[in-house]
């Protein structure tokens, strides 16, 4: 899957009009107290039309894909429940009564922020919603849609925003531009400049978690996911702090009111900044740790490869020097005997598990006419496998577990295919010539 379309995709439905819709979308209430914070909803026509339907879309699709395929096949049970906690965490933002509340009260207005940019971002991410999304359309839009993703000035442009140094500095700067007080007065008495502010918060946090959570492209990209990751915790700490400790009102819009809540100003200042500083700044560590913790963990399983490699290279120079002898033609496609403890048939049934089929043409697989990748008739005679491995049977292995460990731009995921599974699958390939 193109990964131009799949960040576009959710960017566009993934804001669900919040930013992008102007007049009232963020109006703000003024009047709101602790005895009606409660029934103090913000029903917005249009929010709640866009939430609808892009959850109806994510749902739709969902259904249709793992009813081609598999139940987990395309996007697995935990991508999908991340979806819907981003989804959850939009509507409590822009919709429940914390909405309102932050027309009083720095510290509800910043935890708002906070849902929109360290919880809700990072879960729309990690939902993987353009493969649901594609599935909900009519497959002409869908063929359509993958044209479009090649055209070379918009490759160009993603490209260049999705460099971590790019999309660091874009959250950074729309983070503390923000803040400044004579811009934040004003998203408190204009809905237009409200919608730039959440606009800018939400498409930037987007763009830094997709960089950042899409690093599989080796040691290099990990690392830099790891830097940036903490780095952003450092700036936005950094805000947090001059927030909290500052014994000047930043924002005079909040001085009259937040009496009714039982603070002072200065002390519901303090704690926006607290909740910007430590609580804010979680995700980025948590999600720093986990990558790391894989990094390591990838580290182990490279250097135990390379030496599965270098005993399957000897024996690969071996194999060859035989069937030179034996007059045997490697690029027939009888490759599938050279696995050992595989079988063709478990792998026509990983297959269909794995939902290969719905990007995939597969010779034998009902129902595998998949369009966006490229078909795999006679993938056993080809010369390479994805334009970038010898056709081999542990490249092929290597390539259907982890796609983007060998190319780190290609559009096929990581779909978690188990070793055995790899193997099995592989025997079914080399059986198409």
């Amino acid at each position: 899957m193109s990964r131009h379309l799949k960040f576009l995709a959710w960017l566009g439905v993934g804001l669900f009009g919040d930013a992008l819709v102007p007049g009232r979308v963020f109006a703000h209430t003024p009047d709101v107290k602790p005895a009606t914070v409660w029934s103090s909803w913000s029903a917005e026509p249009i929010v709640l039309l866009l939430l609808v339907a892009s959850g109806a879309l994510y749902l739709i699709g969902v259904r249709r894909l793992w009813k081609a395929a598999a139940v987990g096949a395309g996007v697995r049970r935990w991508e999908a429940c991340a979806f819907l906690g981003g989804w959850t965490t939009l509507l409590v933002a822009l919709v429940s009564p914390l909405h309102a509340l932050g027309s009083v009260l720095f510290s509800a207005h910043m935890t708002q922020h906070e849902l929109l940019i360290s919880l809700a971002a990072p879960l729309l991410v990690l939902g993987r919603p353009l493969i649901p999304f594609l599935w909900a359309l009519p497959e002409e839009w869908r063929r359509n849609a993958r044209d479009w993703t090649r055209i070379r000035a918009i490759a160009a442009g993603w490209r260049f925003l999705t460099l971590p140094s790019i999309a660091f500095a874009l959250h950074a700067i729309a983070l503390w531009t923000w803040h400044l007080p004579r811009l934040y007065q004003a998203t408190l008495t204009s809905d237009v400049m409200h919608s730039l502010q959440h606009a800018s918060f939400l498409s930037t946090a987007l763009l830094f978690w997709w960089t950042v959570l899409a690093a599989r492209g080796g040691e290099f990209r990990r690392g830099m996911a790891v830097f940036y990751l903490f780095a952003t915790v450092l700036q936005t700490g950094a805000l947090g702090a001059l927030i909290t400790f500052s014994g000047t009102l930043w924002y005079p819009a909040y001085a009259a009111t937040t009496a009714p809540w039982g603070l002072s100003p200065i002390e519901d200042q303090q704690l926006g900044g607290l909740i910007m500083w430590i609580p804010g700044s979680l995700a980025y560590v948590i999600a720093a740790l986990t990558i790391f913790a894989a990094w390591l963990r990838e580290s182990e399983l490279r250097a135990a490869q390379r030496q599965r490699t270098l005993f399957a290279a000897r024996a690969a120079v071996l194999i060859a020097a035989f069937l030179s002898l034996t007059g045997c033609d490697r690029a027939s496609g009888d490759q599938g005997h050279m696995i050992s403890n595989a079988d063709a048939g478990r792998g026509r049934a990983a297959i269909r598990r794995y939902g290969c089929g719905s990007c995939h043409s597969i010779p034998g697989i009902t129902g595998a006419g998949g369009l966006v990748g490229p078909p795999l008739g006679q993938i056993a005679s080809r010369v390479y496998i994805a334009g970038v491995l010898p056709n081999e049977p542990e490249n092929m292995i290597r390539w259907i577990q982890n796609p983007p460990a060998v190319d780190e731009k290609t559009a096929m995921p990581n779909m978690g295919v188990t070793a055995r599974d790899a193997r099995d699958i592989a025997a079914y390939l080399y059986t198409l010539r």
